[in-house]
């Protein structure tokens, strides 16, 4: 420190106005200062010296003598400020008539670029005709199976190996026993993807919801789980699928099927779906209608053998024998 104090005052006493400051501040004026013909200057505040301390401080660590090397603090160089240069790249390529580039027309009925969107089109109608070529790629090959199977006299029908269950009505049909109800995730998901299924395969098929109608579910008890000697019956988890009059089995074994490439030959001889061809157009898809008989009520009013007694009309509640207990009759169209 006593290094550092004896340069700070060394390079004070350098500068001649630092000095007459301090000179005018530490001695006395003289005793004939007002005889003189020039009066001595006006000493300086000492706020001045203050002032003057700071530049001179900062300056001060650049004086190097070789004492004190520790206390000296690198010198400070200027940040030099990075020039800037504007691309003109997009001046050049719309010089050149770069063709990726392509200014909207603003009159033009879309602002859309109408290359852009020609080869949407393309890639569109490219991707439809692939789809198209691949589904009569694999039905040819199934009738190539079939043909070949015939010729060299083995089983044909690819139906053969699976048990006979018909369901009622299901002869020349492909019917897929669900439920709509929530109640156990695992049975609702394994129907979905089953119908999701068969609708990717674009067949039609006919659904039989056993949690809305009762006879379904009655249907499937009596073709998977027959009554025991004790007269207990189970009954099968859905999703069942039956493919003309034969049993397929549930949402696993179809899955395994559609894995090996076997559920499309299963499905040959069912009716396909059209492009574009929509629900029923009496049902919606729902597969089952509101009763007119009674309302979706289910219940019905006969006051005609109650009498009369005692001024009031007795009437007798019967159930609606067209509809089930939810009110509904199946769909006659599609069902």
């Amino acid at each position: 420190m006593g290094g550092l104090r004896s340069r700070i005052l060394r390079t004070l006493q350098s500068f001649p106005n630092a000095a007459a400051a301090q000179s005018n501040l530490l001695l006395p004026p003289p005793p004939n200062a007002g005889d003189s013909p020039h009066p001595p200057p006006p000493a300086e505040p000492r706020g001045r010296v203050q002032e003057l301390a700071p530049p001179l401080l900062e300056t001060a660590p650049t004086v190097s003598n070789g004492d004190d090397k520790e206390n000296v603090s690198p010198g400070v160089t200027p940040r030099k400020a990075k020039k800037m240069k504007l691309s003109s790249d997009h001046d050049d390529r719309s010089a050149e008539g770069d063709s990726r580039y392509r200014r909207p027309d603003l009159a033009s009925a879309t602002l859309f670029d109408p290359d852009l969107l020609a080869a949407f089109r393309r890639a569109v109608d490219a991707y439809a005709q692939a789809l198209e070529e691949s589904v009569k790629r694999r039905d040819d090959a199934i009738d190539d199976v079939d043909a070949d199977g015939e010729g060299a006299g083995v089983v044909a029908d690819p139906l053969e190996p699976f048990e006979m269950l018909c369901p009622p009505g299901g002869e020349r049909a492909v019917v897929l026993y669900t439920t709509s109800l929530r109640g156990v995730r695992k049975t609702f998901e394994d129907c979905a993807r089953v119908r999701r299924l068969l609708e990717g395969l674009c067949v039609v098929f006919v659904e039989r919801d056993v949690s809305i109608h009762p006879p379904y579910r009655d249907e499937l008890r009596a073709l998977l789980c027959p009554e025991d000697g004790d007269g207990a019956a189970g009954f099968p988890v859905p999703p069942r699928l039956f493919v003309d009059g034969r049993y397929v089995g549930g949402a696993d074994e179809v899955e395994a099927l559609n894995e090996r490439s076997r559920l499309p030959p299963l499905l040959r001889r069912a009716a396909r779906r059209g492009k574009g061809e929509g629900p029923c157009a009496v049902c919606g898809g729902a597969w089952f209608l509101v009763c007119g008989g009674c309302g979706g009520r289910h219940w019905l009013h006969d006051d005609a053998g109650g009498g009369a007694r005692a001024g009031t009309v007795v009437t007798a509640r019967v159930a609606c024998p067209a509809c089930n207990e939810n009110g509904l009759v199946p769909c006659p169209l599609c069902s």
